[in-house]
């Protein structure tokens, strides 16, 4: 298939290393898009330019694409990327980076189908967190009482890979949430904002049923 991406956030780099693998045929539309696809020998068609410019977008022929998907950083330019890319270029097949999980289904009546970062990471932490229960791998637990509560505080050694993630796209919609992080032997507040390091430690808080 031929997709465009719109965007070279992390996860638009993930989700083309992906495809290419498969054997689809990917496009890329960013500001930096070659310098991009030159520093990580993505092997993907490359348009420099903002991606809710519509001569931009005609230049990377958006019109001939199966499906479009707009994973940039900002979720306004995500949405209007994908309205351009419905309304004026007529593609089928829209997906949109969404960052609120509350926004994921804001545009589905337009046609466009919204992911939410928050929920596919929160998804993908909830199977890295299972297979460390299964393999004893936790750094550390333990259960508190809280106002007649018990919360379970789990302690959870964080991927390199999620280097430069926000604390914001990392709400856990089971029921876990980001409690605090350990950095450098000390802990602090997850504030939203916030950005993971090398070497974090994340504190999970969950409510005990």
């Amino acid at each position: 298939m031929q997709i465009m991406i719109l965007g070279a956030s992390r996860a638009g780099i993930s989700l083309m290393k992906r495809l290419i693998e498969k054997g689809h045929t990917c496009v890329l539309v960013d500001p930096k898009a070659q310098e991009i696809e030159q520093q990580y020998h993505l092997g993907v068609l490359t348009v420099d330019g903002i991606i809710i410019d519509t001569d931009v977008l005609k230049e990377a022929d958006m019109g001939s694409m199966d499906i479009v998907c707009a994973m940039s950083d900002s979720q306004n330019q995500n949405l209007m990327a994908s309205q351009i890319a419905k309304k004026m270029f007529s593609v089928k097949n829209v997906i949109t980076r969404v960052f609120s999980g509350e926004d994921v289904h804001l545009f589905d009546d337009s046609g466009f189908l919204t992911i939410s970062s928050t929920v596919l990471t929160s998804d993908a932490f909830l199977r890295a967190i299972e297979e460390h229960v299964e393999r004893e791998e936790y750094v550390g637990q333990c259960i508190s009482n809280i106002f007649g509560n018990q919360v379970i505080f789990s302690l959870l050694e964080v991927s390199d890979d999620f280097k430069g993630a926000k604390v914001r796209d990392m709400e856990d919609s089971e029921g876990r949430h980001i409690f605090g992080i350990v950095r450098h032997d000390s802990l602090i507040t997850a504030l939203p904002n916030m950005k993971l390091e090398k070497g974090d430690k994340l504190v999970l808080a969950e409510c005990k049923s």
